[in-house]
């Protein structure tokens, strides 16, 4: 686990240094509603993402929660949390215009949740196949939106909905 959060802080680290001569590299920040299985927390979201051409790229991400949510199972109510999440995705992106664009993405989505009750709490990670859909509007050369979704298949199935402001840099 520590060797895979090592390599993909690494990825991330390379992907930054080569976004300044990297024909597309863009960073993105925002807002993402995570959905487990009716369990519905709301997370802060960083992806770097970087294309080797119009079409094909990679992408990391990084999720951070921030909220909680009470659940009750039975006579017994829990306070359930994200701590942390992260993803590598590879992306195929479909230019409608100059300045939007559609995309698919696929690849791998890691989340660890948090659950407590009085003082006693629990945790789990779990890793997952995630894919999703989206689109990008640029509203100039180098800035835009990322309206995005995305399907993981843990356990329990997660659906994550997403918004974030976009800035590219390269060409």
């Amino acid at each position: 686990m520590k060797r895979f959060v090592l390599a993909a802080s690494a990825a991330v680290a390379v992907l930054a240094t080569a976004g300044a001569q990297a024909q597309d590299f863009t960073f993105s920040g925002g807002y993402e509603r995570a959905d487990f299985d009716g369990v519905e927390l709301d997370t802060v979201v960083l992806r770097g993402s970087y294309f080797f051409n119009e079409n094909f790229g990679v992408e990391g991400q990084l999720n951070f929660g921030v909220n909680d949510e009470s659940v009750t199972v039975g006579t017994v109510t829990a306070d359930v949390d994200m701590d942390y999440g992260f993803g590598a995705f590879g992306v195929y992106r479909f230019p409608a215009s100059d300045n939007f664009n559609f995309f698919a993405r696929a690849g791998y989505l890691h989340a660890e949740l948090e659950a407590s009750v009085a003082n006693f709490s629990v945790s789990d990670d779990d890793g997952a196949f995630a894919a999703g859909i989206g689109a990008e509007w640029m509203f100039d050369d180098r800035n835009g939106v990322r309206f995005d979704y995305t399907y993981a298949d843990y356990d329990n199935e997660a659906n994550f909905y997403g918004i974030s402001y976009v800035r590219r840099f390269g060409g």
